[in-house]
């Protein structure tokens, strides 16, 4: 199988690293510091699309209740036109031809 094989190579690369002799720490010094600045510098760049992605349902539903509330708040009277037309209703039938009523 060749599996096995990459198994075998990839233990002889850990038992040869095992057997490298430390240097000290001048290369290891401040590696968490450095790696948890990269983390943080990418978080940050990265931040303003992910609360940009979280943050698209609530503003979609903002959006819809806000369009179901005008909807349903919108002033709908039927009004009769006979009793608009009457004689000496000119002045409610000009008031309601210019409200748009």
């Amino acid at each position: 199988m060749g599996n096995d094989l990459n198994d075998e190579r990839l233990d002889s690369l850990f038992a040869a690293a095992r057997k490298v002799e430390h240097n000290g720490f001048d290369i290891e010094y401040g590696f968490e510091t450095r790696l948890m600045a990269n983390i943080r510098a990418e978080r940050e760049r990265q931040s303003f699309f992910f609360w940009m992605w979280r943050l698209i349902p609530v503003f979609m539903s903002l959006a819809i209740c806000l369009g179901i509330w005008i909807e349903s708040s919108r002033y709908n009277s039927m009004i009769d036109m006979s009793t608009l037309t009457q004689v000496g209703n000119e002045e409610t039938t000009m008031v309601a031809f210019l409200t748009g009523e």
